[in-house]
């Protein structure tokens, strides 16, 4: 199991990010995003999971790039200097904006099923899985389902 309150760099092909529901400061999907920037240190392994995508948009709304994400969580000890990063350049309402609008996201914006089925085959039998926060966590337990922790 890996230990989540130090940043060294995290191989994701051995368990998940944490939970795309995980909050912290009450910043939805920050330590989720934390995670996959580990992941992209020297000696880290993505295992397929990106910064672009939800932690991009995320970043992106609170005028924080990718690469000053990646460089600040390799260089803080833990998660609260990294919450202290971002809420040096995310004010009260962009988090409160960003946290009502990721619970309700649906992929791609629901414009394209046929693309997310492609990336989620498996969700043509889970259609009730209509938000990314719940499929993400869905795709999550089907990959690493077969895995002993």
């Amino acid at each position: 199991m890996h230990n989540y309150s130090d940043m060294e760099p995290l191989d994701l092909s051995k368990q998940p990010p944490r939970l795309p529901r995980a909050e912290l400061d009450g910043i939805i999907f920050l330590p989720r995003s934390i995670d996959k920037a580990r992941a992209y240190l020297a000696g880290g392994n993505r295992n397929g999971y990106n910064i672009p995508g939800v932690t991009g948009g995320m970043l992106e709304r609170f005028g924080i790039s990718n690469d000053d994400f990646v460089a600040t969580v390799g260089a803080a000890a833990n998660d609260a200097e990294v919450v202290a990063f971002v809420r040096r350049h995310a004010n009260q309402t962009t988090l409160d904006e960003w946290n009502a609008w990721v619970k309700d996201r649906e992929p791609r914006g629901n414009r394209n099923l046929p693309e997310v089925l492609e990336i989620y085959p498996w969700l043509k039998d889970r259609p009730e899985l209509t938000l990314v926060l719940d499929i993400l966590a869905e795709d999550d337990r089907r990959t690493f389902e077969n895995q002993n922790s």
